[in-house]
């Protein structure tokens, strides 16, 4: 009679997903990195419950107090409260992060998914349009979209992810072509199945592995480039608190209250990292061929 233990190994065997998940599983950091961010979520999500404070709360009677039992993170220039301020920035980062990586998934899967399995004249026109799109300079694009459109999260949104859903379409035509001469996908051709059933049945579901990587390291580069949008002054609008918009500010007094600096700089740094583990991790529980 076999063990739970070769239970276990043999399920392992038979289940990619659980195969997967196993090597995943035995990796550490990826599971340090996979908590980072689940706290990260949990904080942006529950920014509003968790400060007692409100955002634009001044108390001119507290500015530039450093970190105290009662502000944790000190107060601005205006007395406001550094924590409440971080939380609700980290919430637009997330907004920003995972809304920019939906719309890039989204356009990127459907293009790169008809490129591959259509071929001949539709791959070459998808394709050309991804490379004219590719190469125009992504953030310069944003910037240009900010500044005619507005400051707004959602327009902040758009611009980021206007340009980036180009390196998706490619990653999902590389799959896509070298998954659809595969049996089972010729069977389904064979019996009728449709171009978006084979696609969406049989195609996609196998190409997941280098998808989930690339949307595990497009969110913290989303992030990036909307902190970077806040640094030149074209990020969401005052007073929503932002992330980048928090950095610099703190830049500026970092002599004088470095806790200006360093409340921000380390929330954005610790979701980096997860992120970054957690990418890592996954690739190497994706790729067939690791060891580790």
């Amino acid at each position: 009679m076999s063990s739970p233990k070769d239970l276990s190994v043999i399920a392992s065997n038979r289940s990619p997903l659980l195969r997967m998940w196993n090597r995943l599983r035995g990796n550490r950091m990826a599971l340090v990195g996979g908590g980072m961010v689940l706290l990260v979520v949990l904080l942006a999500v529950f920014a509003g419950w968790i400060s007692p404070y409100d955002y634009q709360q001044s108390d001119f009677l507290a500015t530039y107090q450093g970190p105290t039992w009662k502000h944790l993170f000190g107060t601005d220039s205006l007395g406001r409260d550094m924590l409440t301020r971080i939380l609700w920035g980290l919430r637009s980062a997330c907004i920003v992060g995972f809304g920019a990586e939906f719309v890039e998934l989204t356009i990127g899967v459907l293009v790169g998914a008809v490129a591959g399995y259509k071929g001949g004249w539709v791959d070459n026109v998808l394709m050309r349009l991804v490379d004219s799109v590719y190469a125009f300079p992504s953030l310069l694009f944003s910037i240009v979209l900010v500044v005619v459109l507005g400051h707004s999260l959602w327009v902040i949104l758009i611009a980021v992810s206007a340009t980036s859903w180009v390196g998706m379409a490619r990653i999902v035509r590389g799959q896509v072509l070298s998954i659809r001469q595969s049996g089972y996908v010729e069977a389904a051709r064979s019996m009728g199945a449709s171009t978006m059933t084979i696609i969406r049945r049989y195609i996609l579901p196998n190409s997941m592995g280098p998808i989930v990587v690339a949307v595990s390291f497009g969110i913290p580069g989303n992030m990036m480039t909307e902190a970077g949008l806040s640094l030149i002054g074209l990020g969401v609008q005052p007073p929503t608190p932002d992330l980048g918009e928090l950095i610099s500010e703190g830049q500026q007094a970092i002599f004088s209250y470095p806790h200006l600096l360093i409340g921000p700089a380390l929330v954005f740094a610790v979701t980096l990292v997860g992120f970054t583990f957690l990418g890592d991790g996954l690739r190497d529980a994706f790729d067939t061929k690791s060891k580790r």
